[in-house]
C-alpha cells in the first residue's frame, strides 16, 4: 500500500463494518447482509458480483476474508452507487471492487464470472409494512425486481458450475425453489438463521449452483441470540459464524 496511509486503511478495515458511508435518509443495511459475506464459499482469486450492492457490505465483507477476489457491485439506486463508490476507496479495494450502475433487470456482465452474490428484496409491492423513500422501498420490497428477475440475472451471469448466493425469507421458499429451477440454479447448500434456539426460522442463507447436480446440503441452524432483554447477548455460534458482528456483542439488532 506504498503512498497511503496504510495504518489508517487497516483500522478502517478492523472496524468494519462501522464506519462504512450509507445514503443518508436511505436504506440501512442490516446483519443479513453480514451473514451471507460469512456464508459465502468461494474459490481463490475467482470473480464475482454483487447483485443489488447498495452501498457494499456483502462485498466487502468477502473481500475482507479474501482479498484476492475480484467483485462487481450493480446498483441502481445513485445514492448507494456513490456510497458504495466511497467505501471501497476509504477500505481501498479500489483494484478489487467495481461499482456499476444498473438494473439487474437487464443488466449483463462482459464475461461470465465464478460467484454471485445477493440479498434481494424480501417482499411483493404492497404485502408488509411500507418503507418511506424511494431507496428504501425498493431495497425492501420487490418493487423495481423481483427474486425471479435476480434468479435470471445470475443464471446469465455465471459460468457452468458457477455459484448464486443469496439470502431471504424462509417463508418464501416454494417460490424461490420454482424460480431457481426455472433458470437452472440447483440448491446445494441452505442454512436456517433462528432470532433465538425456541424460535422459527427469519431468515436463510442459500448456495446455489448453474447446471448442478442433485442434492442438498442442510447446515445446523444458526441461532443468534440468548438471554431476552436487557441480558440479550450474541451467541458464540453467531460470532463464530459471523466475526463482523463482533461490534453488536453488547446489543440485540
Amino acid at each position: 500500500m506504498g503512498g497511503i496511509d496504510t495504518e489508517a486503511i487497516l483500522k478502517r478495515r478492523d472496524f468494519f463494518p462501522r464506519g462504512l458511508v450509507q445514503p443518508e435518509g436511505g436504506y440501512r443495511f442490516s446483519l443479513d447482509s453480514l451473514l451471507l459475506a460469512s456464508f459465502a464459499h468461494v474459490g481463490r482469486r475467482q470473480v464475482g458480483v454483487d447483485l443489488g450492492c447498495g452501498c457494499g457490505p456483502i462485498a466487502l465483507g468477502l473481500l475482507l476474508r479474501q482479498p484476492d477476489l475480484h467483485i462487481t457491485g450493480v446498483e441502481l439506486n445513485p445514492d448507494a452507487v456513490w456510497s458504495a463508490e466511497e467505501n471501497r476507496v476509504n477500505l481501498h479495494f479500489i483494484d478489487k471492487l467495481t461499482i456499476v450502475q444498473g438494473d439487474v433487470a437487464d443488466w449483463r456482465p462482459e464475461q461470465v464470472v465464478d460467484f454471485v452474490l445477493a440479498n434481494p428484496p424480501y417482499r411483493a409491492l404492497g404485502k408488509g409494512k411500507s418503507s418511506q423513500g424511494e431507496g428504501r422501498e425498493t431495497a425492501r420490497f420487490e418493487a423495481q425486481a423481483d427474486f425471479a428477475t435476480f434468479a435470471r440475472c445470475a443464471a446469465v451471469a455465471l459460468k457452468t458450475r458457477g455459484k448464486f448466493f443469496f439470502v431471504h425469507l424462509p417463508e418464501r421458499l416454494p417460490e424461490l425453489m420454482a424460480d431457481l429451477a426455472e433458470v437452472g440454479l440447483m440448491p446445494k447448500r441452505m442454512c436456517l438463521v433462528h432470532g433465538r434456539a425456541d424460535e422459527t426460522a427469519k431468515m436463510v442463507l442459500m448456495e446455489t449452483m448453474k447446471a448442478g447436480g442433485a442434492g442438498l446440503k442442510v447446515e445446523p441452524p444458526l441461532i443468534m441470540h440468548s438471554g431476552k432483554g436487557k441480558s440479550t447477548r450474541l451467541t458464540e455460534q453467531a460470532l463464530e459464524f459471523c466475526p463482523f458482528l463482533a461490534c453488536n456483542t453488547g446489543e440485540e439488532e
